[in-house]
Order: C-alpha cells, then sequence, then structure tokens
C-alpha cells in the first residue's frame, strides 16, 4: 500500500501557510490548494463508464490531499458543451452520473465543485453560437450570434444548472467567465460587435455575467459558494483592459463573491501563458492587481505555478489565498499529499509541455500526461502484480529504461538499470540546456530518485555484456539504448573539423563560431538555433552587466560589445518541404516559431545540400533551381537519429527473451519535447504487457 494512504502522523508541514484552513462562504477548506479545471476528453463520451473513469480520477486526487477539485466545464444546455449534447447538467436524468463523482470525492474526504461552462465559439460543433458571428481562427465552425430570448433563456438555465449542482453534492459552483469562452466572448469587444443592450458599452458587454450572477446566486442561496473565474489579464488584442476588470468585479461583489480566481489569456493569447517558456508564477502580478483594488475579496491564483512551494510564497506574500494548478495534479496524483510531508523531490513535476494535455483536448482524444503515462488511464493509481517473480534487465538509463524499471518495479519485478555513461537521463540532458526547458531536469531528478526509493540496481558506467553467461540469469531484457546521431554521409565536407552534432553542442558545450547553418529542421534543430543564440548573448550580457555594475565615474569608458547580427547569424536549412519543428503540437509550435522569427533565425526548407566547405554550405533551392553559399563557420547537424540497435541481434541470437522502448525502436528525427510522452508511453506498455496481471495493489505514487 502507498504510505500516502495512511493518516499524516508526526509529520509537520513546512508549509504552513498551503497547509493552514480557508473558509470560502460556509466551506471549510483543510488546505489552500485548488485543483483546478481540467477537460479530460472523457466527459464527452457520455457512457457511464467514463463518468465511472472521472469519478475514480477526482478521487485519487482528493484522496492525496487537494483542498479543493474543479470539474471539467459542465454545460447548461445542449449546445454550450464541447461537443453537442456533451459533458452537461441541463436536465434531471444526468444528475445520477454526476453524484457518482461526488460520492467518490467525499468517500476520500475531498471537496470539489463544479464549473458551469458555455463553451460558446470554442465549441466543436456546427450549432455553435456566440455574442457575435467573430469566427475563431483555429475553428472550421462559424459561431452565430445569439437572439435576446436565447440569451434570456440561457440565464435561466445557469440558475437551473446550479441548482441541479446542489442536488449533485457539489460542495460549491464555479462560474467562469473567462478563457474565451461565452461570457468572456460578450465580456470583450473583439468578440461582441452587438449594437443591442448586449453590446456596445461595457455596461452592455457586462450583462451577462451580472445578470447569469444574479439568477444564479437568487437559486442556490447566500450561503452556498460561488467562486467566480474572472479575466484579469487578457493579453489578447479587443480583450479586457484591467480598468475594465475591475469594474466588472466591483458588479459582481453585491450578489457574493466568496472565491474569485484569477484567469489569464485566451487559448489564442498572443502571449503564451501556460507553456514552459513562461516563468514559474508569471502572472501574479494580475493578482496583485485585483488585491490592491479589493483587499477584503478572497482570490485564487493561478497559471504556471506547478511547486507546492510557490504556492507557498504567493500566500506568505499575501498575493492570494488560495493557489489554483491544474497539469501537475496529471503529472503526479499525490502532489499535495507529498508537499504536506514535505518530500518535494517525491514529487513528478509538470513540465508544462502540453503534448499529452491540451494538445490532446484540441485532438479529441482523452487526455494524458507526458511524465506519468498513467494520467487518466482506468488503471491510474494501481499495478497489477506479476504472478511470478521476475528479474529484469533494463539496458539505458534515458528517460524509457528509467521509467521502464520503476513501472516493473512497481509490479514487483527485480530490476537491474545499465547505464554506459555515469548520468541517467539520456537525451533529457540535452534537452535540460535549451532555452525553457530547464523543467526537463525535474523529470530526470523525479525518475532518478524514484528508481532508488524503490530499490533498483543501478549500475552507471556500465556496458551491459549480452554475450556473457550472465546475461542468462535474466528473465527478460529491456533495450532502452536509444539512438545516435545521424550523419548524411553523402554530402562532401560532413567530416570538416567546424561541422558538429547537435549532441556536440547540446551536451559538450563545445564552442561555436557564428554564422551558424543547422541542418535539419525538426524540433531539435530549433532548439539547438536558439541555443546558440542564448549561450551566445547570455555571455555577452553577463560580462556587460557585471562591469557596468561595477565601474564608477568617467575614468573609465566601457566599450561594450555590441549584440550580434541577429539575422542571417543562425540559418536553419531542410530538404523536405515539411513544416519546421511539425511534430510539436498546436499549443506550442507557435511559440517556437515565434521565438525563432524574434531571434532572427532565418528558416528555408525545399533544398538540396550540395557540399560543406571551410566558408559555409552550398544549396540548391529545389524552387528556383539556383544554387548558393550560405555563410557558416559552424555547421551544426540535426538531421535526425538512427536507433542503436545492436544488442537487439545479440538477444535474438542467443533467444533472450527482449523488448525494445523508446528511440531505440523508432527511425526518424527526435524532438526533445514530444520524446519524453513517446518513449514514457511505450514503457509504461511494454512494462504493463509483461507477466499475468493478477489482482491489483496501489503503488507508492
Amino acid at each position: 500500500m502507498s504510505d500516502l494512504t495512511v493518516p499524516f502522523t508526526g509529520v509537520t508541514p513546512k508549509l504552513t501557510h498551503l497547509f493552514s484552513p480557508v473558509q470560502v462562504n460556509k466551506l471549510v477548506l483543510n488546505n489552500r490548494s485548488m485543483m483546478s479545471s481540467i477537460h479530460l476528453n472523457l466527459e464527452e463520451l457520455g457512457h457511464d463508464e467514463q463518468f465511472e473513469r472521472m469519478a475514480k480520477f477526482y478521487a485519487l486526487r482528493a484522496r492525496h490531499g487537494a483542498g479543493l477539485i474543479v470539474t471539467a466545464g459542465c454545460a447548461p444546455d445542449a449546445i454550450g458543451a464541447f461537443i453537442h449534447n456533451g459533458f452537461s447538467l441541463k436536465n434531471e436524468s444526468e444528475v445520477r452520473r454526476h453524484r457518482w463523482i461526488t460520492d467518490a470525492v467525499h468517500a476520500e474526504g475531498g471537496r470539489i465543485a463544479l464549473q458551469i461552462m458555455h463553451f460558446g465559439r470554442e465549441a466543436v460543433h456546427g450549432e455553435m453560437v456566440s455574442a457575435s458571428d467573430c469566427k475563431l481562427a483555429s475553428s472550421i465552425f462559424k459561431p452565430r450570434g445569439m437572439e435576446e430570448a436565447e440569451i434570456l433563456k440561457l440565464i435561466e438555465d445557469y440558475a437551473i444548472c446550479a441548482g441541479r449542482a446542489i442536488e449533485a453534492g457539489y460542495d460549491a459552483i464555479e462560474l467562469i467567465f473567462s478563457q474565451g469562452f461565452l461570457v468572456h466572448q460578450f465580456l470583450a469587444p473583439a468578440t461582441n460587435k452587438r449594437t443591442d443592450r448586449w453590446g456596445g458599452s461595457l455596461e452592455n458587454r457586462m450583462r451577462l455575467a451580472i445578470e447569469i450572477t444574479r439568477v444564479v446566486r437568487a437559486r442556490v442561496g447566500l450561503d452556498f459558494p460561488i467562486i467566480f473565474r474572472i479575466p484579469c489579464m487578457d493579453l489578447q488584442e479587443g480583450g479586457l483592459e484591467a480598468k475594465e476588470v475591475l469594474t466588472l468585479i466591483a458588479h459582481l461583489k453585491p450578489y457574493g463573491i466568496d472565491l474569485l480566481s484569477v484567469s489569464i489569456g485566451w487559448h489564442d493569447s498572443y502571449v503564451p501563458t501556460i507553456a514552459m517558456v513562461a516563468p514559474r508564477a508569471a502572472f501574479a502580478s494580475a493578482t496583485r492587481m485585483v488585491r490592491s483594488r479589493f483587499p477584503d475579496l478572497k482570490l485564487c491564483a493561478s497559471n504556471r505555478i506547478n511547486d507546492p512551494r510557490v504556492a507557498e510564497q504567493l500566500i506568505m506574500d499575501g498575493v492570494a489565498d488560495m493557489v489554483a494548478m491544474a497539469r501537475p495534479f496529471l503529472a503526479d496524483a499525490a502532489i499535495i499529499g507529498k508537499a504536506r510531508v514535505n518530500d518535494f523531490d517525491n514529487i513528478n513535476p509538470c513540465i508544462a509541455c502540453n503534448q499529452n494535455c491540451l494538445d490532446y483536448v484540441f485532438a479529441g482524444e482523452p487526455v494524458g500526461c507526458s511524465v506519468n503515462p498513467q494520467a487518466v488511464r482506468a488503471e491510474e493509481g494501481v499495478y497489477a502484480p506479476l504472478s511470478k517473480p521476475m528479474h529484469i534487465a533494463v539496458v539505458g538509463g534515458g528517460i524509457a529504461g528509467m521509467g521502464a524499471a520503476l513501472f516493473l518495479a512497481h509490479r514487483g519485478a527485480k530490476v537491474d538499470l545499465f547505464e554506459e555513461t555515469t548520468n541517467l537521463g539520456g537525451q533529457l540532458q540535452l534537452a535540460i540546456a535549451v532555452p525553457d526547458k530547464t523543467e526537463f531536469a525535474g523529470t530526470v531528478n523525479y525518475y532518478r530518485q524514484a528508481l532508488l526509493r524503490i530499490g533498483v540496481s543501478i549500475h552507471l558506467a556500465k556496458r551491459f555484456d549480452a554475450t556473457a553467461e550472465e546475461a542468462r540469469r535474466f528473465d527478460h531484457v529491456i533495450v532502452a539504448t536509444g539512438c545516435t546521431p545521424r550523419k548524411p554521409d553523402l554530402v562532401p565536407g560532413i567530416d570538416l573539423p567546424h561541422v558538429r552534432q547537435y549532441t556536440d553542442v547540446l551536451g559538450d558545450h563545445c564552442p561555436i563560431k557564428f554564422p551558424v547553418v543547422v541542418i535539419g529542421g525538426g524540433g531539435v534543430g530549433c532548439d539547438v538555433a536558439k541555443y546558440v543564440i542564448k549561450r551566445s548573448d547570455e555571455i555577452r550580457q553577463g560580462s556587460q552587466k557585471y562591469l557596468t555594475d561595477r565601474v564608477m565615474g568617467d575614468s573609465v569608458k566601457l566599450q561594450l560589445d555590441s549584440d550580434l547580427p541577429r539575422t542571417g547569424a543562425v540559418t536553419i536549412v531542410q530538404r523536405s518541404s515539411r513544416k519546421f519543428a511539425m511534430r510539436l503540437g498546436r499549443t506550442t509550435r507557435w511559440i517556437q516559431m515565434e521565438d525563432m522569427q524574434r531571434m532572427g533565425v532565418v528558416m528555408r526548407n525545399r533544398l538540396e545540400i550540395l557540399r560543406i566547405t571551410e566558408e559555409g554550405v552550398e544549396i540548391r533551392d529545389k524552387k528556383t533551381n539556383q544554387v548558393e553559399m550560405i555563410p557558416a563557420l559552424t555547421v551544426i547537424l540535426a538531421a535526425g537519429h538512427t536507433p542503436r540497435v545492436d544488442l537487439v541481434g545479440i538477444l535474438t541470437e542467443r533467444s533472450i527473451p527482449h523488448s525494445v522502448i523508446g528511440s531505440a525502436s523508432t527511425e526518424g528525427s527526435v524532438d526533445l519535447s514530444t520524446n519524453i510522452s513517446s518513449a514514457l508511453g511505450s514503457a509504461y506498455t511494454t512494462a504493463m504487457s509483461l507477466g499475468i496481471h493478477s489482482p491489483k495493489k496501489e503503488p507508492d505514487l
């Protein structure tokens, strides 16, 4: 059994503010953490078994200490759902299945709020409505502007839905007026082009939010907690201005704001709000703004908070009364329970990659988590023990090998992990050097310490010898040997000394000289381009800051280095006509492209690489058939990878049972972000498929 399933006794939390009680209206919470709304895409399937999975998902987080859980957005009518007739509480017949969720959470001692939300133009069906007929750029559907009668009926539907939420056993409701959903579409001038009493002036644009609040409060009464998710920093042209936000809050206050959850941005905001490029607690200033104007309100901060210690700091500093985290509860269901017992190194941190969560939402797939392949699965929280003892060798200490070793150890296997270098982490050790990807260090740290805790025997700087008789002592061998960078051998000049592999640059930090040409336009090529520019900037800026901070007076005239000529300093070339970084998901690829454009990286595709010389890279443009020389004093190869499978042939020849996982099992390009998801996914699937499944037991999360 998990050591987190027993009462917490004898341990005083170091995070005393996070773990102090807080009262939201009449509801008393035993800590100040909120698991904010996560759309799981189970809600839309509409089957009893999916509601049972949701109930288990929320209950597991409640068991491990989440202070307050907020459901995915639940529509008050049929067309307000993500898909037509999707997750809703629009009639009495739906109360029964919602009760499964609340009963499961309450059985674990948790508290849960229903988020009532109309998707508006963010829905993905042909009957969508909005304030006006302004189409979302990424949608294939165009919304229809709502008629007066429809608006009035929707207001009443909100009140009815709130009443059903109480009947279904929810402890609170959250009204979301932000994130670009319907009420926000009425609030913002960019999406509200109406000329009637629901559009135009701020007073008219606020009318829907105020009327919904009025009827909902009248329906639930003064003592029932209502949380408001308010757009406090829109980061969108035509969005709400700060003074308008404060005016909206002032108009809602008379109806009782029991907790104001500060919301940041739209899904299509021009500033990344939930990707790893955003620093932790990057938007706390929005909460401070509301605090300065309304010091009496209880506030909940949100966005890019993945560490309970950051939450503690925000509460300690008086910025917020609660802190909301969403995806960190996907990465680790027990994040709050572990923080309560000060076990911070045992938290599997969210890396804000969006690969298996937000990208899956838009793809219509059930949500998962790159760093936690068990997340949202039907078996989450349990592992099937092996029916008989097994001794397993895992060869390779990258993320795939580490994951396989951990998952197999959870199932009761005796595991030896062999890594020929002196460090665990593999490709992730390269990723950590890339700008905005330092979060990957937390993933490596978590899996490393988890292996040590569970008793996996780790052999560093040791090559696994499949030809020795010692190899036969294992019942199974997991091959997670990774890959080697591909070298385009047919290109003349490929062996010149100024030609480097991406591993030389990211791993060994080999010096480079500008201008630079990167061969390969996948995720790694783009990461390398950003890395070399940032490294050069940091060295130069660091020396400049040191001198400017310490040289006094006019006796010494500083001659500061000029910036590199950005445009043309780094050029990425690609043979194919594919998009650059095409393997990145829709929620993060645009950030990568925007970053490279801002840094002046030149991107060129549909090229034939003719030769590399000391002066540069000679190419032929396939579109124009013109030949030219791109200047380069350093050439970096990021042209895909070749799986390391020598061991597979030996194991096959010796009839030793084995499986191949991670990048050792795939050809093509490597992307340092998506690699985590595919590597851990293959490790989990393989680990679960070995042996015969027996009655389940709960793992040590």
